[in-house]
């Protein structure tokens, strides 16, 4: 696919029948080197270990997902990504998944991952994806799980004033993860990218960033969410971002993080002083970013992957023009916040 798109038709696509749907993002599955050290960062970072093999640790949050990360001990010593996995709006969205010419033949998932069936393909840049259908779901949860609240009522602003008598306690621990929320890529061939996903499922970019390029407008960034109709869903759950010149490594693609949302702003901010006092790298944060709206807060996890707490993010529904705004650099990212390291995150 050799699709490039001109100045501002990327804010013109829209959803449409003949389009596979997905309707929601599940997990992300990585190999670590060290997947003893892995999962001791993992319950610090604020997963739950739902099960194990001999060589794959599964992860959950609170929400319905029975896995949102899949760890895999490295075979040759070096860390992996190995893509995200999508679930399929309908049996017929799965079956219509499989029968892409770059998709695999059908196959089984492991029981800790939810059991049914998948079908992997890579994008245009080479990443992995996946489709399922049939998963074990859990329960929609009622009340956020949390390892930091002692006890906690409503906020009092300036103008109402909502907790009487009952006092705001908290303690340090892990930011308890309610589901996956996005991931991203850096890609060498972003248009071939974005016209993929955006032309065969039901991706539709909520927010797009452009460049000046000798005088011309270049797409350089966009955000997409998974179009549900009038049902408001996360404003992104996917996002590219176009190499630069300076591309490090080989390759067509880069995976640049993983996220993972979590209760409010207390939640994210004691689990960040958490993950400060038992040593971790962190990256950037916390602070609030403008595209999505989310508080973030990016850590290195021990392999050298970057992973992201966040809370408080955007919703959006097909009523909703997709955004499209001249790139600023680091002030298009966080309207307060750390000054954003030399690496930049998006």
């Amino acid at each position: 696919m050799t699709l490039s798109f001109t100045p501002g038709l990327i804010g013109t696509i829209k959803n449409s029948p003949s389009k596979i749907q997905l309707g929601r993002l599940g997990y992300v599955h990585a190999s670590h080197p060290n997947l003893e050290e892995f999962h001791q960062f993992a319950i610090d970072f604020g997963f739950v270990e739902s099960s194990r093999d001999d060589d794959s640790i599964y992860y959950k949050g609170y929400g319905r997902d029975v896995c949102c990360y899949i760890a895999t001990r490295s075979t040759d010593g070096e860390k992996k990504f190995h893509g995200a996995t999508y679930v399929a709006k309908t049996e017929r969205d799965f079956i219509r998944t499989s029968q892409l010419k770059e998709s695999s033949e059908i196959k089984q998932r492991p029981a800790g991952a939810g059991g049914g069936s998948f079908v992997s393909f890579r994008a245009p840049s080479g990443f992995e994806v996946h489709v399922v259908w049939g998963v074990e779901e859990g329960a929609e949860p009622t009340k956020a799980t949390t390892a930091t609240e002692v006890s906690k009522g409503g906020y009092n602003t300036a103008l109402e004033k909502t907790r009487k008598g009952e006092f705001q306690r908290f303690k340090l621990g892990p930011a308890m993860i309610h589901k996956l929320g996005h991931l991203g890529y850096i890609t060498n061939k972003f248009d071939e990218d974005v016209a993929y996903f955006t032309q065969t499922f039901n991706f539709i970019p909520s927010d797009v960033l452009w460049e000046d390029v000798n005088n011309q407008e270049v797409d350089s960034l966009t955000f997409m969410h998974l179009d549900q109709g009038q049902e408001y869903t996360d404003h992104h759950t996917l996002f590219l971002s176009r190499a630069p010149p300076t591309f490090p490594g080989p390759g067509e693609h880069k995976m640049h993080h993983c996220s993972f949302e979590v209760e409010d702003f207390d939640t994210q901010l004691l689990g960040h002083e958490y993950l400060l006092s038992k040593k971790y790298t962190p990256i950037w944060g916390v602070g609030r970013h403008v595209l999505g709206s989310q508080i973030f807060d990016y850590w290195k996890d021990p392999s050298g992957f970057a992973i992201e707490h966040y809370a408080d993010g955007d919703l959006v529904n097909e009523d909703n023009e997709t955004g499209r705004g001249k790139s600023e650099g680091a002030a298009s990212m966080y309207i307060w916040g750390p000054v954003r390291p030399e690496a930049g995150v998006a």
